[in-house]
């Protein structure tokens, strides 16, 4: 079984149905639906952060959502050691618009091994990551 890392791009075109890769994200929900997945908590905070101009039940729906990711998602703690090491990746790569969730997202994929990450972000491709998006 493959194991995925879950992308903030991901968690937030299958949430909103007016995002224009949506659909997209749904077609991808459906061919690997019964893998492993990885994320952390710095790509739940943005979620939440993207959605939170919703309203009261948008709002609710989206915390809904993060509470199923962290019940069926191995989700990584987004402690002061891979904050640290996402500063130091952040700092070395200033020819990059990496945002920092991205360098904790890139860190956790090499301490774990994994190749493919579920978004449309083109950095993960200049960090040897398969973008997984079709």
């Amino acid at each position: 079984m493959r194991l995925y890392f879950i992308d903030t791009w991901y968690l937030v075109a299958l949430f909103d149905p007016f995002d224009s890769h949506h659909r997209q994200a749904r077609r991808l929900e459906m061919a690997v639906g019964n893998s492993e997945f990885v994320t952390h908590d710095g790509v739940l905070t943005e979620f939440l952060a993207a959605v939170s101009r919703g309203d009261e039940s948008q709002r609710a729906a989206a915390v809904r959502i993060v509470r199923d990711v962290m019940r069926r998602v191995t989700v990584v703690e987004a402690d002061r050691d891979l904050f640290l090491r996402a500063v130091d990746l952040y700092a070395n790569r200033p020819d990059k618009h990496y945002s920092l969730a991205d360098c904790m997202s890139m860190l956790v994929m090499k301490d774990r091994n994994i190749s493919h990450v579920l978004t449309n972000d083109h950095h993960f491709r200049q960090e040897g990551f398969t973008v997984v998006n079709e």
